[in-house]
């Protein structure tokens, strides 16, 4: 094999390489090709199975889920479906909450619910077998009570989950809301509607504040299937509960009602958002320094001790041994 490799010229090395680059391309090109058919073949699938899920759709029985995240939603599902906990009252609450978290699933709620059966049960189960022990000596009306407890509390952590992820989103819609008004200002003196400027501000921040796009995305979209733009503007107050949103409806609905310049009331609105964002801003930086005293005082100030005694202690006790 080495001697027909010596053997061979120069032109014949370069034929090699020829043919081998030419294999190396076509294999490569195949493969794109392949990969190219499976990602079609995928997007045709996906959009089959959307369109098959869709309600009152033609195509049948919708395909059963194939992700594991799948099959478990439609469990949690079935589960809160068949053990409904939650009063008229509470999935009212539940479905507000749901809302002001960016969730909007028609099953979310029966999730929530099934949850909450799992997280009560589970605490239930853990109180009975971790708490019991300690109460041999008590009243025996004290276990029940304690499995009730535990129960009841389980029930509350999905809601309180939602009530942190709802502050969340909350929070980051008012940071962002004193930039997507000067927005406003800007498309509205444009001479563009209040839908189309509230789409364009919407697509113009999906990426810095997708809270606050989400929120005037479907604000846009209901005031194109709805004459009662006050009513839409109300639901997006509703659905943020911020009192900078509210004001923000407020001066649109009386701009609108009266005929007054829209874009001046937008922008001495932007301007005050933005004045009580700084105020914000100034008062958790004047937070910092009492927060920052506690890990200061276990973290840093043991360090700097041993640093500055150390030295002094170590030569003291020196000392002390030569001349005991």
């Amino acid at each position: 094999m080495d001697d027909i490799l010596r053997s061979l010229t120069l032109g014949q090395w370069l034929n090699l390489l020829g043919m081998i680059l030419g294999v190396a391309g076509a294999l490569l090109y195949l493969y794109a090709r392949s990969n190219q058919r499976a990602l079609l073949a995928a997007r045709l699938q996906a959009e089959i199975g959307r369109k098959e899920s869709l309600p009152g759709s033609l195509t049948g029985r919708s395909q059963a889920p194939r992700s594991w995240r799948g099959r478990l939603t439609a469990m949690l599902y079935h589960v809160g479906s068949a053990v409904p906990i939650f009063s008229p009252a509470q999935q009212k609450e539940v479905h507000l909450k749901l809302v002001r978290s960016g969730i909007r699933s028609m099953k979310a709620p029966l999730i929530v619910s099934a949850f909450a059966i799992l997280c009560g049960g589970g605490l239930a189960v853990a109180a009975t077998v971790f708490a019991w022990p300690y109460l041999e000596n008590q009243p025996v009306v004290l276990k029940p009570v304690v499995s009730l407890l535990a129960l009841y509390l389980g029930t509350l952590l999905p809601r309180l989950f939602l009530d942190r992820i709802a502050a969340k989103r909350r929070t980051a819609i008012q940071d962002s809301l004193p930039d997507a008004l000067d927005l406003l200002v800007i498309c509205t003196n444009a001479g563009l509607s209040m839908g189309m400027a509230l789409h364009r501000v919407a697509s113009e921040m999906s990426d810095t504040a997708p809270e606050l796009s989400d929120e005037l995305t479907l604000t846009a979209s209901e005031m194109q299937v709805s004459g009662d733009v006050a009513q839409v503007l109300q639901n997006l107050a509703e659905r943020t509960n911020l009192s900078a949103i509210r004001s923000m409806v407020s001066t649109l609905t009386n701009a609108l009602q009266f005929g007054t310049s829209i874009a001046q009331a937008l922008r001495v609105l932007a301007k005050s958002e933005r004045t009580a964002r700084m105020m914000r801003l100034e008062e958790q930086a004047a937070k910092l320094a009492v927060k920052i005293t506690f890990p200061m005082m276990v973290f840093i100030l043991p360090t700097i001790i041993i640093i500055a005694v150390g030295p002094a202690v170590l030569n003291l006790s020196r000392l002390l041994k030569g001349v005991l």
